[in-house]
């Protein structure tokens, strides 16, 4: 059990390959529990497209509009208009299928940081039984999963100081999500401190995305329509927030309050701006050593303040967030209730939606993230003072 394989230059004990295995299959069989769950989500939309792709012919479909989501989740929802009868639990299996990849870049990035192959592994796991990443994909239906996997493998190559795969991989989550950008502040800072990212590469982000769209605009569908998705969704939900809980739900935002939304959803695209503007600020003008542990912490602040400040959140608008406190705490053990706290926080804004319940008020949960944005700022202060170079 302990004699050892090297895989891709990585050296695996047999014990170590026998536990992924039977976690990959554990995992696997609590997802396939959850399977025959229908959401509303599914009855609302999915449903109702993937008949109308199958009525227009699978590809064939993709010369109007049918849904509000961009052409890749699209071209994949064609696909398995041809293969299988079962919508719901193919729809289910890719973004499944995608919970293993984004395990996979989890343990590819804490080895990266760390060479443990232990902790590398139980990161892995921590991602696969996280329960919002079961809950999205599994039980709602939904493809979060998808766009932050290509977010994660970005992240793995930046931090194998390639510049050009980053952003690469960057773009085709764009291609897929627009929360993508809550990403970008990230990848900004990193390129004014002269940190693997080159400026010229942020190209492949709008390169991608139009690369992606061509394929629709062949079958017919107007290349403007395609161009402007993006803009149509950014006005689907004015409210400050649709039960996220960031804070306009301390500010009485949240739907169906409404309480000067448009005034105070202007006001939070600024303040959030200037927010992130002065930690590049401060960040920039230190002479610190970034190392890899920095790096994350930055990721994680950058994203989570972006998500808790920037107005018309969706409850489902900090996927993103989990998944990057997934390798903070694993990378650092002694930060692990800081992961489950976000876990936590991403349950409490799913059950809403998920069983129409609020188990605690939106208010009580958004002061919760706002300590653990707190906490997550204040180690990022210690670890700049901790390595600090003048």
């Amino acid at each position: 059990m302990f004699n050892k394989l090297k895989i891709r230059g990585i050296t695996f004990q047999v014990v170590d390959l026998v536990f992924i295995l039977c976690l990959f299959v554990l995992g696997f069989m609590i997802r396939w529990k959850l399977m025959p769950i229908e959401s509303a989500d599914y009855w609302g939309f999915l449903k109702d497209w993937m008949e109308q792709i199958r009525n227009g012919g699978g590809f064939a479909s993709l010369d109007h509009r049918i849904s509000n989501y961009t052409s890749p989740y699209m071209y994949m929802m064609c696909l398995i208009s041809y293969f299988s009868k079962n919508d719901l639990y193919a729809l289910k299996m890719v973004s499944v299928m995608f919970d293993y990849a984004a395990s996979v870049a989890v343990f590819l990035i804490i080895y990266q940081i760390s060479g443990n192959m232990r902790k590398s592994i139980l990161g892995m796991a921590a991602l696969l039984l996280s329960p919002t990443v079961i809950l999205d994909s599994a039980y709602w239906c939904q493809c979060d999963i998808i766009y932050t996997t290509f977010i994660l493998y970005a992240l793995y190559r930046f931090l194998k100081d390639d510049s050009e795969g980053c952003l690469v991989f960057v773009g085709i989550s764009f291609a897929f999500k627009l929360q993508t950008l809550f990403f970008v502040p990230f990848l900004l800072i990193m390129w004014l401190k002269n940190r693997t990212v080159k400026l010229h590469h942020f190209l492949w982000i709008p390169a991608v995305y139009v690369i992606s769209a061509i394929p629709a605009w062949l079958a017919g569908r107007g290349f403007e329509e395609l161009m402007l998705i993006y803009f149509d969704q950014s006005g689907t939900y004015p409210w400050g927030t649709l039960e996220y809980p960031n804070i306009y739900a301390l500010l009485g935002e949240a739907m169906p309050d409404m309480r000067h939304a448009a005034e105070v959803s202007g006001a939070g695209v600024f303040m959030t701006v200037i927010l992130l503007g002065s930690i590049a600020y401060y960040i920039y003008t230190k002479d610190v050593h970034l190392t890899d542990e920095l790096v994350i912490t930055i990721a994680l602040f950058t994203v989570a303040l972006t998500v808790y400040c920037l107005p018309h959140m969706h409850d489902r608008y900090g996927f993103l967030i989990d998944l990057l406190a997934v390798v903070y705490g694993m990378s650092n053990t002694k930060k692990l209730p800081v992961m489950c706290g976000f876990f936590v926080v991403s349950i409490l804004s799913f059950m809403p939606y998920l069983i129409a319940v609020h188990i605690v008020p939106i208010q009580y949960v958004a002061l919760a993230l706002l300590g653990l944005l707190m906490y997550v700022g204040a180690d990022l202060h210690r670890q700049v003072k901790a390595n600090s170079l003048s």
